[in-house]
């Protein structure tokens, strides 16, 4: 049985695990993690496919933080995107916590580097996070993002907007939300 990949599609989340994402929103006094991980975990496991294959949409899961001093970059892989794994264990999801910092930059890095060789014909990466950046800004490696092969779909979960995200989706050609609530959050994941 033949597959062709060019149809099928890498959907990679790249998640803010940085202490700050334990905060609360104000809109719905819900913290950011927990809207991360309902909505998150009731995605992935309504569109996890019954059988191995056809693997119609691959996805991925990573947590990214800056853990120690002066700070060391962390990234997590809750879900690896390839090799997709047989199994999907979410409990996974529930069982990372919020610490450190956030290296924003090589989060996105990690991500475009992570997406962008992929041989299948759609490419996504939702990068949600709370706007934290604890490593150079962002306007460093605007050229980088200018020349991404993969635009990044940010979503931003905080009491006020991050320039730096807003212009990480422009840069790269991707897409900008702000959800307040879970229910929001949800639909932006879909989209």
């Amino acid at each position: 049985m033949s597959y062709d990949e060019s149809n099928a599609t890498d959907l990679l989340f790249i998640i803010d695990g940085s202490r700050s994402m334990g905060g609360k929103m104000h809109s719905s006094g819900m913290s950011k993690m927990k809207m991360v991980k309902t909505g998150l975990f009731d995605y992935v496991a309504e569109h996890w496919p019954v059988s191995y294959f056809p693997w119609p949409t691959r996805m991925g899961v990573s947590f990214y933080r800056l853990l120690g001093t002066p700070g060391s970059t962390q990234i997590e892989v809750v879900v690896p995107l390839n090799p997709a794994p047989a199994s999907l264990e979410l409990y996974r999801l529930e069982e990372m916590q919020c610490k450190g910092g956030s290296p924003l930059v090589d989060a996105v890095r990690y991500s475009i580097e992570n997406v962008s060789e992929s041989i299948r014909g759609k490419k996504v990466i939702k990068l949600i996070s709370d706007g934290g950046n604890d490593r150079e800004p962002v306007k460093t490696i605007a050229e980088y993002l200018k020349g991404s092969p993969v635009g990044l779909d940010v979503i931003e979960l905080s009491n006020e907007a991050s320039k730096e995200l807003r212009d990480i989706a422009t840069l790269t050609g991707g897409s900008y939300t702000r959800p307040h609530n879970l229910a929001d959050f949800a639909k932006t994941i879909r989209s």
